[in-house]
């Protein structure tokens, strides 16, 4: 076995265990970004593929390996967001008239989930991505604002006012309680 396939099956195996540990996390953060099952996935991808050609470019000494990945997503779905001219779009209303409740817990949660995700699709982008990050990915307020280039301090000022945000268009719509 020659040198550059030692090399290459090293990479490859260590891309795996990136792949296999940050994907949910990724994907939940992408999810929470654009709200469509279909669009999160071909973007998690990109993720990955953009990933895997810039790994050679990756410093550890300038950052967690999660902080530059989700660098790469939040780039991803922000060019999404121009390609497809939906940065400017609002929802200015939720759709929750006619949505069916039933009593099993599943059904419930899904309905719930698709509402909560419909009131942040409601908000600005710079909230709506705090939001992805913290509950999405579950990052701390720390590794958001490494990711995010803000202060701490901040992001947990956006992130009070997005949930009260969200509050509030989840009460307007008479599904909060």
């Amino acid at each position: 076995m020659n040198v550059a396939s030692v090399e290459e099956k090293v990479n490859r195996e260590l891309f795996t265990d990136v792949y296999n540990t940050y994907f949910r996390l990724l994907y939940n953060y992408i999810h929470f970004r654009v709200g469509e099952t279909h669009v999160t996935e071909d973007l998690v991808s990109e993720v990955f593929t953009k990933a895997m050609e810039k790994y050679h470019t990756y410093n550890p000494e300038r950052g967690k390996l999660q902080t530059w990945l989700f660098a790469i997503a939040h780039n991803v779905v922000i060019n999404y967001y121009q390609k497809n001219s939906y940065i400017n779009k609002k929802i200015t209303r939720l759709d929750v008239e006619g949505t069916e409740f039933r009593p099993e817990d599943v059904i419930l949660d899904q309905e719930r989930k698709q509402i909560l995700l419909r009131a942040v699709m409601c908000l600005d982008e710079r909230k709506r991505s705090i939001i992805a990050l913290k509950f999405g990915a579950r990052l701390t307020n720390r590794q958001i604002a490494k990711i995010s280039e803000m202060t701490e301090s901040n992001v947990g000022t956006i992130l009070y006012r997005a949930l009260k945000e969200l509050k509030k268009i989840l009460d307007e719509q008479g599904v909060s309680k």
